[in-house]
Formats: structure tokens, sequence, C-alpha cells
């Protein structure tokens, strides 16, 4: 049950990402370089997300068990997209003080 929980939690967050950066994107909010970067970290995180034995055998763990690593995964997936918010809210704070300073 858990797994399932957290493979769905990093589809959605990865999601929300993805389709805010483009929103960003296409608004000239977000350079065409972030946009990339960003739409590949959370492809690979949703890869990650749905195939868990890739970092099991990274690791050395094996067996693809649910346990403490699907716990700290899904904490990971959650603190990056944290750091992707506050990223948006600084690209935007930055265009605002660059307007400000222009006028």
């Amino acid at each position: 049950m858990f797994p399932i929980f957290a493979k769905v939690f990093s589809i959605v967050l990865a999601w929300i990402a993805i389709s805010k950066s483009y929103v960003d994107f296409r608004a000239k909010k977000e350079s065409l370089g972030m946009f990339v970067l960003w739409t590949f970290i959370w492809i690979g995180i949703v890869l990650v997300a749905l195939f868990p034995s890739i970092i099991d055998l990274l690791i050395g763990f094996g067996g693809g068990r649910a346990g403490i690593g699907t716990f700290l995964g899904m904490a990971i997936v959650f603190i990056l997209f944290l750091v992707y918010r506050m990223y948006v809210r600084m690209e935007s704070l930055e265009q605002k003080v660059t307007a400000i300073v222009q006028e």
C-alpha cells in the first residue's frame, strides 16, 4: 500500500512542477534551459519512483522491499518540490525588482 502511495505522490508532484514550469516558460518567466532542467529532474524522480529497484541495486539493499528507503525517498521528493517552489518565487521576485529598478 505504501509503495503505491509513494508512486502516486511523486507522479502528482512531478506533474504539478512540470506544468507550472511550462506555464512559466510560456509566460517568459523562465528560460528554456531551466524548463528543460526541471523537466528532466522530475522525469528522473518519476522513473525512480516507478522502478525503485534501480536505487535498491545501486545502494546494495536489493529485493525492492518498501521500508525506510521508500519513506526517505518520498521525503526527498517533497524537499525537491519545495526547492522548486522556492526557485520559482525567487525568480519572480528577481523579475519584479528588475522591473522596479528599470522604472
